[in-house]
């Protein structure tokens, strides 16, 4: 297991190109890059490592999931080359604002929070945040159970703000933060934590590899996820949810579903 996440860290600051083809590069989007014909047909995805949405295929050596396949979709409708910029979590927000990337896709809840900071698409997938726990550990049932117990979640992302919110509710749990969620569903699967807190898919996708874990009760909560435009970006984000709405009504929209985040797959 650690030396699967060397080789997850190892790609961290990995940038992989991707090229695409496909219809003419929108003029609004090209005026954003200057005058530079090669520079307008490139189109900065920055992401993150998370399973299904974006993971490096052991085989191929190359970037997977639901987020690279929509990646290649906006940049071939586009007519753009896509080049995907692997970054830490809490270092996406910054990339937009500092224009180091066009948009970001990696599994990003919108939340209130993030839309003060950045702008968000329409919505690509719905999913919840769940808790989960060892699955050979039966003194958790629900939430009420996790009194004094220690729980593991990402660092800057919705499962954090889901852990505070519990404390803020009277539940005195006590709360692990970490850079990448592999580290905590590895401390729990080692019985480090007593449970997590973690995306649906994301956890459906990890337990396609290992059994020992499963999800009790009831959502914490219920959000959609979106790409990530800098604030005020009005032509990207009108061209991406335009895009995003002709995916839903061609059928692509269900493909990647089935493809990526169905359970049995």
């Amino acid at each position: 297991m650690r030396a699967k996440l060397t080789r997850w860290f190892s790609i961290i600051m990995l940038v992989v190109s991707l090229v695409s083809t496909g219809c003419s590069l929108p003029d609004e989007y090209g005026s954003r890059r200057g005058n530079n014909s090669e520079a307008k047909r490139k189109l900065v995805v920055a992401t993150s490592i998370y399973r299904p949405f974006v993971y490096l295929d052991e085989k191929t050596n190359q970037l997977i999931g639901y987020d690279i396949d929509l990646a290649n979709a906006l940049a071939k409708e586009m007519g753009a080359t896509l080049e995907v910029k692997v970054l830490q979590f809490t270092s996406l927000v910054p990339a937009l604002q500092n224009n180091q990337a066009d948009i970001a896709i990696a599994a990003m809840y919108i939340t209130k929070d993030r839309k003060e900071q950045i702008d968000f698409s329409r919505p690509y997938v719905t999913t919840d945040m769940v808790l989960v726990v060892r699955n050979n550990d039966l003194s958790i049932q629900n939430i009420r159970d996790l009194n004094g117990k220690m729980v593991g979640v990402k660092t800057g992302a919705t499962s954090e703000k889901v852990a505070q919110s519990l404390k803020e509710k009277g539940i005195q749990i006590i709360i692990k933060s970490y850079r990448e969620s592999s580290e905590y569903l590895e401390d729990l699967e080692k019985g480090r934590l007593d449970a997590v807190i973690n995306d649906r898919l994301h956890q459906n996708e990890y337990d396609k590899h290992h059994d020992s874990m499963d999800i009790i009760g009831e959502p914490l909560m219920t959000a959609d996820l979106g790409v990530a435009i800098k604030k005020g970006d009005k032509k990207m984000l009108d061209f991406i949810n335009k895009t995003i709405d002709n995916m839903d009504k061609s059928g692509f929209s269900t493909t990647l579903q089935h493809k990526w985040l169905d359970k049995g797959n």
